[in-house]
């Protein structure tokens, strides 16, 4: 039986072993050592060896250099493109390639600011505070990459992005009252976006929409509806039709209990004003 995986202390992928095993083959077959092949990229033996067993990825450019150092003729290189994917936690790897081309998403967020509409301020404070604490350098991987999946925000054509959130988060100014102001006036010019809709949840709703928990559901290209649902980092991406049609029920039902669009800025507007 496995142990379970702790994400933020993420163990060497299949991938990372696969292209540190094809560089150890190309390394083996020049007939260098890793003391020789790092006297050629600036990296210690060491570093070579971690590379080679997966615990170290590599950037790009260090893949390209040691591909064309080895004759590898682009052995390595073809394997960039998927490493991209694992700038991202591993319980969002399998939604990553969906949400990038999806022709519309429908989101409910109950706890916490759905990652496209983050601020880089906001969404630092968030990687700072996850618990168990993770390092600087893998705090700077992670936001790098958030603020990365945001270019589908401005993507040509434009996808249809609906957010529906809860408004009791949006009080609590995470990360202090600069963070949480620049945080608000960034949700209002994204709501300006023709294509994009901002819709909050408010106090007094008597209805307890929020019991299942936050989600997504993701229009494919092919016009596929997809569901997504994370927590505890453990995530799911649902395909099956029947669940993916009661959650666009439940996201529509809930759409229906929250403030239109216009109504969800003035009251962020006031929440800005009362401050």
């Amino acid at each position: 039986m496995s142990e379970p995986v702790n994400s933020s202390e993420p163990l060497p992928s299949a991938l990372r072993r696969g292209l540190g095993a094809q560089l150890r083959t190309l390394r083996e077959k020049r007939g260098l050592s890793r003391q020789e092949l790092g006297g050629q990229t600036n990296f210690s033996p060491s570093t070579i060896g971690a590379f080679e067993r997966g615990e170290r990825s590599m950037d790009v450019g260090t893949i390209e250099t040691v591909d064309d150092l080895l004759g590898g003729q682009g052995l390595l290189k073809v394997v960039v493109p998927y490493l991209e994917e694992e700038r991202y936690a591993p319980q969002f790897r399998n939604f990553l390639p969906i949400e990038a081309k999806a022709v519309s998403l429908w989101v409910y967020s109950t706890h916490v600011l759905h990652g496209l509409l983050q601020t880089e301020a906001y969404a630092r404070q968030v990687f700072e505070d996850h618990w168990p604490p993770v390092g600087t350098k893998e705090i700077e991987r992670r936001l790098d990459a958030r603020l990365d999946r945001q270019a589908v925000l401005h993507r040509d054509p434009p996808p249809v992005l609906c957010f529906v959130l809860e408004e009791t988060f949006l009080l609590r100014k995470i990360g202090g009252e600069r963070v949480w102001r620049e945080q608000l006036e960034h949700l209002l010019e994204c709501g300006r976006l023709p294509y994009v809709s901002i819709q909050l949840v408010p106090l007094e709703c008597e209805v307890a929409l929020g019991s299942v928990g936050p989600m997504t559901i993701a229009e494919t290209p092919a016009h596929r509806m997809l569901g997504y649902v994370e927590g505890q980092g453990q995530s799911w991406v649902i395909s099956d039709r029947a669940v993916v049609s009661e959650m666009v029920q439940r996201h529509a039902n809930i759409r229906g209990m929250a403030l239109n669009p216009q109504d969800s800025a003035q009251r962020i507007e006031r929440l800005l004003g009362e401050q």
